[in-house]
């Protein structure tokens, strides 16, 4: 059961891109694609219905081939300015799964956009913390966007 302790994690970031074109990297697959995993890990299957009550799917791979399975729905979604989504990750036993909030918010900032992620409702210090850890990278791969 989570605890309603759990602080909400906020992460902002700058790009020198308009907000139009940061919003898309989070609603085009292909762009997605590009971006949206951590580290050396890739995406093996992407699948994006950007619109409210639309569902989206993303298969992760690890270097090592283990997948792990990110999906939710579309809560709020407003063109170039905020998507908010569910987030819940594919567990062995579905009796592990929690469903988090992430709000991603996109706002004009000089020649470029000001990005705010919020993640809330999370189960665990220690699942703040791996997220935290797991946005700040996906986030930094935004910047090399091609």
């Amino acid at each position: 059961m989570p605890s309603t302790t759990v602080p909400g994690l906020v992460i902002r970031r700058t790009y020198e891109a308009p907000p139009e074109r940061v919003y898309q990297a989070w609603t085009q697959p292909e762009l997605a694609q590009q971006f949206l995993c951590p580290g050396d890990v890739k995406i093996a299957e992407i699948q994006l219905d950007v619109r409210v009550g639309g569902t989206y799917r993303i298969v992760m791979q690890q270097p090592d081939g283990e997948q792990l399975v990110v999906s939710g729905v579309y809560r709020e979604v407003k063109p170039a300015s905020k998507l908010s989504m569910t987030w819940k990750w594919e567990e062995d036993d579905p009796k592990d799964e929690h469903e988090s909030l992430v709000s991603v918010d996109f706002a004009p900032h000089d020649n470029g956009t000001e990005l705010t992620l919020r993640h809330e409702l999370l189960a665990s210090v220690e699942s703040r913390n791996n997220h935290e850890h797991g946005w700040s990278l996906i986030l930094d791969n935004l910047t090399s966007l091609r």
